[in-house]
């Protein structure tokens, strides 16, 4: 139950349920309603007094009349959610208005799913890759990893992350991508952290309330199926990451596992339960908190903070330069460090050239000490194109600056050298080849 809950309020597309927006055959007793929210907030929310407080405050407004004027089911909604998160803010608390979800809580089983239910949302996780949607190897041997949420099905995902992870096994570093990531189930957290730990790791421990009881989580190697992954790690993190992606994030940042890029994310760290308000009514209510073992806190409310804050579109390239500078700083061959270095320029933006700028680039080039392998380089719009002699073969590439292009492609970087009169004399291809220009436009 406690993962199912976990995973309902985190990954809304698992759910089979789906938002009924019927209007209600009888109007809507707020007083009912209020009453059934002070019952179940007082039982199972995470903070008894938080809890007292929101109360009072729908109480009061109740009596004040408030919501005298409100009739939609959806305002009504609106307005008293609002009014308890005045009280005290929680990423993770919602009153829905869905009458077919609420009418199967409130039926023996507390709206567990069947067996059919449960069959259909795992074919819908293994049509959606049980959410893992890009795994590369990036310029400079540097893995990366997208995945949009920690599915709560463990075992049937094991093969899939399992593969993705060993794809990238041989990488220098690992990028993981967490950027768009709004959480799930703990038990993913504690398979994919299992990856990246040479030793049995504690991460985070779940405590319920009502229970009166803790969960500890641990990465364990022995679950990682023969796949390890001990280089650097870097997270990149946005204000939609979210709830078990935190987790996953505070966990392997306090263990010293990953650098976090990017930027503070949003900040939910309860795990959730949904009950009935009646009426149609269903409440989402975090029923635990999260106890990091070293920190002795969570990321509630806050978020977790980067290591390096950055913009959450800028953080790819921003771990990549990190990467890369730091492989720099090990390099001893110059032609290794030249390659480098050009891979560091591709992660600049593109930028736009003037017409004098592009003439100044435009020619013929001949392979240093070779006339007969020769290249023609024109510009075409904001793009340059180089053509192959040979083969006639062309390849396009986009500005970083006057004199710095790639092609992303192929990850194909150009450096062109420039005279005292700002024509380029030669270019340099993937960071060894030269090329002598022979003749101009």
């Amino acid at each position: 139950m406690f993962q199912r809950a976990i995973t309902l309020a985190c990954l809304a597309f698992l759910s089979t349920v789906s938002i009924n927006a019927q209007t209600p055959t009888k109007p809507i007793s707020i007083e009912v309603l209020v009453d059934s929210i002070e019952n179940s907030l007082l039982h199972n929310y995470v903070f008894l007094e938080k809890a007292r407080l929101m109360v009072d405050k729908i109480k009061s407004q109740y009596k004040n009349g408030a919501y005298k004027s409100l009739s939609d089911p959806f305002q009504i909604r609106h307005a008293i959610e609002n009014d308890i998160k005045s009280v005290h803010q929680d990423g993770h608390l919602h009153l829905n208005y869905d009458p077919i979800f609420a009418e199967r809580l409130s039926m023996p089983g507390r709206g567990a799913r069947s067996a059919h239910e449960d069959s259909v949302a795992l074919r819908r996780m293994k049509y959606d890759n049980f959410l893992f949607n890009k795994v590369e190897i990036l310029n400079g041997n540097i893995g990366y990893v997208l995945f949009r949420g920690f599915s709560g099905f463990v075992e049937e995902a094991k093969p899939t992350i399992s593969a993705a992870f060993a794809f990238v096994k041989n990488t220098d570093a690992v990028i993981i991508d967490l950027r768009k990531n709004g959480g799930g189930s703990p038990w993913m957290v504690k398979q994919i952290a299992s990856y990246f730990f040479k030793e049995r790791a504690h991460l985070n421990d779940i405590y319920k309330r009502k229970q009166d009881e803790t969960k500890e989580f641990w990465a364990d190697p022995k679950d990682a199926d023969g796949v390890s992954l001990l280089m650097p790690v870097y997270i990149l993190t946005s204000k939609n990451t979210f709830s078990a992606a935190e987790d996953f994030t505070y966990a392997m940042q306090v263990n010293k596992r990953a650098l976090i890029v990017g930027d503070t994310t949003g900040g939910g760290a309860h795990p959730v339960d949904s009950y009935p308000m009646g009426q149609g009514y269903v409440m989402d209510i975090p029923i635990a908190r999260s106890i990091n073992p070293i920190t002795k806190t969570d990321w509630e409310g806050t978020g977790v903070f980067p290591n390096v804050p950055v913009r959450a579109d800028e953080a790819l390239a921003k771990a990549q330069e990190l990467i890369l500078r730091g492989k720099l700083a090990t390099l001893l061959n110059d032609r290794d460090k030249e390659q480098v270095k050009l891979y560091i320029e591709a992660l600049k933006p593109t930028v736009t050239l003037t017409a004098k700028q592009w003439q100044a680039l435009d020619g013929r080039y001949q392979a240093e000490g070779n006339n007969k392998f020769h290249l023609q380089i024109t510009s075409k719009g904001d793009k340059l194109i180089l053509k192959q002699d040979w083969d006639g073969a062309e390849v396009v590439f986009e500005a970083k600056s006057d004199v710095d292009f790639f092609c992303s492609e192929l990850s194909f970087p150009l450096k062109f050298t420039k005279n005292a009169q700002g024509n380029c004399t030669q270019v340099l291809a993937f960071g060894r080849d030269v090329w002598v220009r022979v003749k101009g436009n």
